[in-house]
């Protein structure tokens, strides 16, 4: 009894300190910016702020509607150090990618849970308004 003690409480000593490393809000493990990703979650309709000043519709700027996958966990992406022509840094704790498609596009209502497959990059552009975009989407209805 003691050895199964000891085995768990080294487990969990190892699962702390990983999600300590990678910080409070990261899942573990880390996914990489050069694979095609896919992920399950809720799939909505978000209306932010466009051009020109990206603040504030009320004050002016155009709407910015995009899909938005909201996550049922945080995810963690790894910084993209095998292309330093991109910016693909590292992000934890992201709870919404933003899908650069259309309803049309993917024939999917919003407010269903889907699964996603895509490329997924950093937000790079104030049209982007979640830390993570993906594009090259592919979707089909969660099991």
């Amino acid at each position: 009894m003691r050895g199964a003690t000891t085995k768990v409480l080294l487990a969990l000593a190892s699962a702390v300190s990983l999600c300590v490393a990678a910080g409070p809000a990261a899942a573990a493990p880390c996914f990489r910016y050069t694979e095609r990703l896919t992920l399950s979650g809720k799939l909505v309709v978000k209306t932010y702020p466009g051009i020109p000043n990206y603040e504030s519709v009320a004050q002016g700027d155009a709407p910015d509607t995009v899909l938005v996958l909201l996550l049922p966990k945080p995810i963690c992406m790894e910084a993209n150090k095998a292309d330093t022509s991109v910016l693909d840094e590292a992000v934890s704790g992201v709870r919404a990618v933003q899908l650069a498609a259309t309803r049309k596009e993917l024939g999917v209502t919003p407010g269903r849970a889907v699964r996603v497959s895509g490329n997924v990059f950093a937000a790079l552009t104030g049209h982007h308004h979640t830390p993570l975009v993906m594009s090259e989407v592919r979707v089909e209805k969660a099991r």
